[in-house]
């Protein structure tokens, strides 16, 4: 097996045989999937698949599994545009995963919360009008970095 941390690593790369490949390499197809557990990691703050070692996060991946949705106030980043794309990126084969372009059409195109929620949130407590004032992920460049800033549905890329 190619090195990797095993939590971001694609079906392809955990069992290259069963994918009719000689050896294990990384592709852009695979690195599209990692994508997609990197925007997963940095929307929810969760490391993929925790608190499962890397054996039982091999099986999973293995087996089709892929982290659940999150709800609450950590999945509200995660409007239905955003997860459908999420989950074509981990697409068990690699041929069937979308394009960079893909990814980065639909990323512009998704639309934000309608109530974004600061990552300090869940630490500080605070009335009304000084919650306001908490820099959100928007504000601190989280979004802006995967192109969330526009209301424009995702479905324009077909998902």
């Amino acid at each position: 097996m190619t090195g990797g941390t095993i939590p971001w690593m694609s079906p392809e790369l955990l069992d290259p045989e069963r994918f009719g490949l000689d050896k294990s390499r990384l592709t852009k197809e695979s690195d599209r999937y990692a994508l997609g557990m990197v925007m997963y990691e940095t929307l929810s703050g969760w490391t993929p698949f925790t608190p499962h070692p890397p054996t039982t996060v091999m099986r999973k991946v293995l087996n089709g599994e892929r982290p659940g949705r999150p709800q609450g106030t950590r999945g509200a980043w995660f409007e239905d545009g955003v997860w459908a794309m999420l989950e074509l990126c981990w697409k068990p084969q690699p041929q069937e995963r979308p394009s960079l372009d893909t990814i980065l059409q639909c990323l512009q195109g998704a639309s934000r919360p309608s109530r974004p929620t600061s990552r300090f949130d869940d630490k500080v407590e605070a009335n009304a009008d000084d919650r306001q004032n908490l820099p959100t992920a928007i504000d601190s460049g989280v979004f802006p970095l995967f192109g969330l800033t526009s209301r424009t549905h995702v479905q324009s890329c077909g998902i």
